[in-house]
């Protein structure tokens, strides 16, 4: 027969694995496996409405590489530049099977030591989706795509004007991402986002390549 502390320790430890698993995940949670693709928020509360706007603080260094070499992350040749900036977003319609399509305004201070600073505003259409659960966390892709206006170019940039013989001040804008959210605070994530400014194929300003930073910002949802 077991002693009352064998079974005192068992209900102990039972107790606690429950609790654990019972912290922050939601009712909704628990009924998917541990992995699976999100069609709705997976972390709402029973009966909350889905939060459709957020504001993201972001910055990051500018690269010398095209954004197919700057996407990498590590081992890109970053300047000592960077940018430093603000994005309000807001979801407008809902697609179905976890994608969402909505638009972003952005504005951004451009700094550095071959760079006069200047400013950038830049919006577009945003296409984003809930993004793979696994177990508490939610990673989730979208992508930017519109317009970016500064009001100078930044060395790189003016080196790439005497390439092509255009004119950067005004290109078109793409934001390929990806943001981090945590069950335990729901209504924040990490972003990390590539900054191109891009001429389209000389469809903007005469221009190929404009500039590529990469940036890790804080998204507030509400």
């Amino acid at each position: 027969m077991k002693s009352w502390r064998s079974v005192g320790v068992g209900a102990l430890v039972s107790a606690a694995i429950l609790g654990l698993s019972s912290g922050p995940v939601t009712a909704a949670s628990k009924a998917h496996p541990f992995i699976y693709f999100a069609t709705s928020d997976p972390f709402l509360q029973p009966g909350e409405a889905p939060k459709r706007n957020d504001i993201t603080l972001l910055g990051g260094p500018f690269a010398r590489d095209t954004a197919g070499g700057a996407i990498h992350l590590f081992g890109v040749d970053y300047t000592g530049n960077g940018l430093i900036g603000v994005t309000y977003g807001r979801d407008v319609y809902d697609l179905g099977s976890g994608f969402q399509l909505g638009g972003v305004i952005g504005v951004a201070l451009r700094f550095g030591e071959d760079d006069d600073t200047s400013g950038e505003v830049w919006t577009g259409v945003r296409l984003k989706h809930q993004g793979l659960v696994i177990g508490n966390v939610v990673i989730s892709p979208a992508f930017t795509a519109g317009f970016s206006a500064v009001t100078g170019e930044t060395q790189i940039e003016k080196e790439r004007e005497l390439r092509y013989d255009g004119d950067a001040s005004f290109l078109g804008f793409l934001g390929p991402e990806l943001s981090f959210r945590w069950g335990g605070a729901p209504n924040l994530e990490v972003t990390w986002q590539l900054h191109h400014r891009s001429g389209a194929g000389e469809t903007f300003g005469n221009m190929g390549e404009g500039s590529n930073a990469n940036t890790v910002g804080i998204r507030y949802h509400f």
